[in-house]
């Protein structure tokens, strides 16, 4: 199974699939998601360095050779030395294009601050209270509330249906949704301020096929619902689309919050990392390394080894950081009533309902006139 065919209920923290992992599943969703982005970097980095010691080990020969004959190793350094600058460079200029945007005039910023206002007021209409929380993980919780509330009262309007096929089928839909919020909830309750664990379970609510089940409510009973049941359908999208907008405008504050912590953690790194490598293509033209070595590591090995692994931090910082954002995307891609993963429980499209020669469409009107 590929990275885009997997479900976030395999990385929820401290979810119901956790039990089930393996030792290898485990690993991975630790790497892809969990891990704090330094403890990734440094198990990278560690991995590095014990891979080119077994094979200076399963090989000494070549490798003494390599180092002490020829120049390939300060080639190396020197290339790496450009990289480094030149992927600083890089990663600093698209921090500052994007960073850019947010520099905007006062009627602008006075627009996304209404908006924020408007969204949040459109949720305070469902709750007891003036005021909806200001925190991420509790703002969540309390939609997640609401939209366990609404389909309960979705329920027990199709309880009183005599439509048997209605009933049931709000009955399920509503035991499914309880269950996910209850899920989701624990997690977000568990989760501290500021901590990728409050996105992941945000990210983990399947409210696509909630809104898929929703709309499909309203499509097959249109005709047949009443009032109540009407409204009842219609809020708890209105409250789905909602939570969506929630999510989507979450996601695109941590991709600008990580971005930042990548900008900040490559020129912290970058500058001591330029500076070592520059003095370890000092100290190999001094060649005054002893010819002694240990388990088959000599000295030379041993600098060289560690040389390398330093050299390599920035690039790995960028590789720890860049994993995780790309792992959130593709199991993201879709904003709305659309899935993308493969081994969805959806209700096939039964084309023998809709031949072609019985479909009836309509042409929109037009706005111009011919000539």
């Amino acid at each position: 199974m590929t990275l885009g065919e997997q479900s976030f209920d395999e990385y929820v923290p401290g979810g119901e699939a956790d039990d089930r992992l393996s030792v290898h599943q485990r690993l991975s969703q630790w790497f892809l998601l969990r891990g704090t982005r330094l403890s990734v970097t440094v198990f990278l980095l560690t991995g590095v360095l014990a891979a080119l010691l077994l094979l200076s080990v399963v090989r000494p020969v070549d490798m003494h050779n390599l180092l002490s004959e020829t120049n390939t190793v300060q080639s190396m350094f020197n290339t790496l030395l450009s990289g480094i600058i030149l992927l600083v460079s890089i990663v600093v200029s698209i921090n500052s294009i994007v960073f850019s945007q947010e520099i905007t005039d006062i009627q602008n910023q006075r627009e996304r601050i209404d908006a924020s206002i408007q969204y949040r007021g459109r949720i305070e209409e469902f709750l007891e209270s003036n005021v909806s929380p200001a925190r991420p993980a509790e703002f969540l919780r309390v939609i997640l509330r609401v939209i366990d509330q609404q389909t309960t009262a979705l329920a027990n309007i199709a309880a009183k249906s005599d439509d048997d096929e209605f009933r049931e089928e709000a009955e399920a839909f509503s035991d499914r949704v309880t269950a996910d919020t209850e899920r989701a909830g624990e997690t977000l309750s568990n989760a501290e301020f500021g901590t990728f664990k409050v996105l992941l379970a945000g990210l983990n609510y399947d409210y696509s096929r909630q809104l898929n089940a929703a709309r499909r409510f309203k499509r097959k009973y249109g005709n047949s619902l009443a009032d109540d049941e009407r409204e009842a359908i219609n809020d708890l999208i209105d409250t789905l689309k909602f939570f969506a907008t929630g999510r989507e405008y979450f996601k695109s504050l941590y991709y600008k919050r990580e971005l930042a912590r990548l900008s900040s953690r490559l020129l912290y790194v970058s500058l001591p990392t330029i500076v070592f490598t520059s003095y370890v293509l000092l100290a190999l033209d001094t060649n005054i390394f002893p010819s002694t070595s240990v388990f088959g590591i000599s000295p030379l090995l041993l600098f060289v080894s560690v040389s390398y692994t330093i050299a390599l931090a920035p690039y790995v910082i960028l590789t720890a950081y860049v994993i995780r954002a790309v792992t959130v995307t593709l199991n993201t891609l879709a904003a709305g009533p659309f899935i993308l993963q493969r081994g969805a429980e959806l209700d096939e499209f039964d084309w023998s309902e809709h031949a072609s020669n019985d479909w009836n469409v309509t042409s929109p009107k037009k706005e111009f006139s011919d000539d």
